[in-house]
């Protein structure tokens, strides 16, 4: 017979197909509810990588966005700029 650390070395699949397998009615219960909450874990962890990948789009969105603007303020202190060397070229007349 195994002991506790032999079993908490194993991984999660191998912890469910032995319980449940086991002919022990405890450890068959158990196993099916560690199976349970192991695809609930799994289904939550899908779940969340999608909403981190979203927020990843989103993100390079708003960086995309944000150089769009710079570039855009760089046109308009140009703009500004000239419009300064007009008005004193024009004062100057």
């Amino acid at each position: 017979m195994n002991d506790r650390n032999y079993w908490r070395s194993q991984d999660t699949s191998r912890l469910i197909d032995d319980a449940r397998h086991s002919g022990h009615e405890l450890a068959i219960v158990l196993g099916e509810r560690l199976e349970d909450l192991d695809v609930e874990a799994r289904e939550e962890l899908a779940e969340w990588q999608q909403k981190a990948e979203d927020l990843q789009i989103d993100c390079n969105q708003l960086d995309d966005k944000v150089y769009e603007l710079r570039a855009e303020i760089e046109q308009l202190e140009l703009m500004i700029a000239e419009r300064d060397r007009l008005i004193e070229e024009l004062k100057n007349v």
